[in-house]
């Protein structure tokens, strides 16, 4: 593809459709993560928006979710962007399909090529001239060569939460992806790093040309449903017909891990998808034996306790003696005590699959607080 960037209109989407299980207590199914103020009077999409819009224009922004969370999403982003942007799934079928009915979309009002650059709406992101520095880096590889471009996290830790790329050197300004390892364990983590792997950030950027040509090469069913998305884009009864026809793949085992065309850029800023609590104390404030603590209600004391993120409600005390590296998280309905580390957290989920494997605690996660009590 030429380059043509003055000319060729950029688009951001923002997919909203996660439970958020790892943040349990204060995460729920009906209110999860991304609508969460961790780190300012934001929520996490919020500060999202404001992210995409210092990369587009404000009404280039759009919001991919699920049709649950339309509402609160809705309330979320009135100044933000206009509400025809937010694009509702009807069904959750995960990452690809959610990227191709809001290519659809786009593609029904702007019937010429464009870049497309998709994130997700919970991460946390500091040094923000970077950030939009990197991502028009991620922009003008996918215009000049064609690519879709993925953002690389240079690993912090041996975490296995996340996804790891693999990369070679390429003669050109970004680098050729050789593999996706998708949550590998700890030990094949530790070698990744040496080999200088990246965390797999899933920001993407590409141009609607490559990646449905992407999509007609290695997934011939999702192109035929895209199809039918953009012939049927204003009609909300056959496209929960379409969505019901889908299978359900992320975009990374849909094109990523096939694809022949995939770059990525090394992030220049400071990154963390918040998806459990050790990544949270890690961006927190800390005393001096790094305790930190989330939100201006909690009040905690701690008595030769170390390295302790602490959660409480209002006009509760927490003390802390003798202990090191717990979360404790405290809500009306929840608490939570694991140790903080990486792998004890990623486990949380684990909590989460058996809470609501039982009609007697499903609530506990399925509700929030105030729901449980109507």
């Amino acid at each position: 593809m030429a380059n043509n960037s003055s000319k060729i209109n950029h688009y951001a989407i923002i997919l909203c459709g996660g439970t958020g299980p790892r943040l349990w207590p204060q995460s729920r199914a009906s209110h999860p993560k991304q609508f969460l103020s961790i780190f300012s009077s934001d929520s996490l999409l919020q500060e999202t928006i404001k992210r995409a819009q210092k990369v587009v224009p404000k009404n280039h922004v759009f919001i991919v979710t699920n049709q649950r969370y339309a509402a609160q999403i809705e309330e979320q982003t009135k100044k933000l962007i206009p509400s025809k942007n937010i694009i509702s799934e009807p069904l959750k079928k995960n990452t690809a399909l959610a990227i191709l009915l809001a290519v659809a979309k786009i593609e029904s009002i702007d019937p010429k090529p464009f870049i497309l650059t998709s994130f997700p709406a919970d991460h946390h992101v500091e040094k923000l001239p970077r950030f939009v520095t990197d991502i028009k880096k991620m922009a003008k590889v996918a215009l000049d060569h064609g690519k879709i471009v993925t953002l690389g996290i240079k690993p912090s830790s041996p975490n296995p939460a996340y996804g790891y790329i693999t990369t070679k050197k390429t003669q050109s300004n970004f680098l050729a992806v050789k593999s996706f390892v998708e949550k590998p364990s700890v030990p094949v983590t530790e070698k990744l790093i040496k080999n200088s792997a990246y965390w797999n950030s899933g920001i993407y950027t590409f141009s609607s040309e490559t990646i449905l040509s992407e999509f007609a090469r290695y997934q011939k069913n999702y192109y035929a449903l895209y199809q039918q998305l953009f012939d049927n884009i204003n009609s909300e009864s056959k496209i929960k017909k379409i969505y019901q026809l889908s299978e359900s793949l992320p975009i990374d085992k849909a094109i990523s891990e096939k694809s022949q065309l995939m770059a990525l850029i090394p992030a220049s800023f400071s990154w963390s998808d918040i998806g459990q609590w050790q990544s949270v104390h890690q961006k927190l404030p800390k005393d001096k034996d790094k305790n930190s603590q989330l939100g201006k209600d909690t009040t905690f004391i701690p008595v030769n306790s170390k390295n302790c993120l602490v959660s409480s409600t209002k006009n509760k005390i927490i003390g802390l003696v003798d202990v090191q590296n717990l979360a404790i998280i405290d809500t009306p309905d929840g608490l939570l005590i694991c140790q903080n580390d990486a792998d004890s957290a990623y486990k949380v989920r684990d909590l989460i699959a058996k809470m609501v494997s039982s009609k007697k605690t499903e609530n506990y996660f399925l509700k929030t607080q105030s729901e449980n009590e109507k």
